[in-house]
């Protein structure tokens, strides 16, 4: 049964998570192993993307704005672009969540993230063929372990955006992938037969928006002074410690 404190807890991990290029999913499917308890299941968990998504939107509500009302045809176009992929997958995919792949897949692009960061320059804005390539990459972020925010800002990076302009176009493009993903369990759980916690829902949509509120300005103030270098060693050692404890 969900409690208010493992909801609290739950909310805080994927809150400050989603938006640190550190894999939420991974954190969430770990939860109930670390604490020995049941699975707080799926619809929980897209419910604390949910509250992340409309922390997203408040953050950039000027720009969300503009994209709703067709003021930035460049923002929204790539955009669109960027979401066709997992769109496109997502419903293909049924990824693992065990603990394996999560710690396989965080030391890989741990190192993947280092890399990119350390030898991709800061010369561009994010076109559309970056935007394209970041879409791909974050289909991958399906995957337990990759993490969604950082598998796109290795791309970005990667091609040469700036870890500010990485930052940003990641959290925005954030926006139609959680919210597909919100509409699809949705639907999939007012349509079975399960009996759904909207108490526990609730709770979960609204702890987990002011805990990403608070990681979304966290990240962007801290890329103003420092690399992801400190985000690269934690999710190897995270890795590491996961292989040798639980495996």
């Amino acid at each position: 049964m969900l409690t208010l404190d493992y909801i609290m807890l739950l909310a805080a991990i994927q809150g400050f998570t989603e938006f640190l290029p550190v894999s939420s999913s991974a954190h969430l499917a770990l939860l109930p192993s670390v604490l020995n308890v049941e699975d707080q299941g799926m619809f929980i968990d897209v419910a604390a993307h949910v509250g992340a998504l409309l922390a997203v939107m408040w953050h950039y509500r000027a720009r969300v704005a503009q994209i709703l009302t067709f003021k930035d045809w460049s923002l929204t176009a790539k955009l669109a672009v960027s979401v066709v992929p997992v769109l496109a997958l997502g419903l293909l995919i049924n990824p693992p969540r065990g603990i394996t792949i999560i710690a396989i897949n965080s030391i890989v692009f741990g190192i993947l993230l280092y890399a990119a960061d350390r030898f991709g320059k800061s010369e561009r804005e994010v076109s559309m063929r970056t935007a394209f390539i970041a879409g791909c990459a974050q289909v991958l972020a399906l995957i337990p372990g990759v993490s969604r925010s950082g598998i796109t800002v290795t791309a970005m990076r990667a091609r040469g955006v700036s870890r500010k302009d990485a930052l940003d176009f990641a959290f925005l493009m954030s926006m139609p992938a959680i919210g597909a993903a919100g509409c699809y369990e949705l639907i999939k759980a007012v349509t079975s037969d399960e009996a759904i916690n909207w108490a526990a829902t609730a709770w979960t949509v609204g702890l987990s928006a002011i805990f990403s509120l608070l990681a979304i300005r966290f990240m962007l103030r801290f890329v103003r002074h420092f690399s992801f270098a400190a985000f690269a060693a934690y999710r190897v050692v995270l890795g590491i410690i996961l292989l040798i404890f639980f495996i």
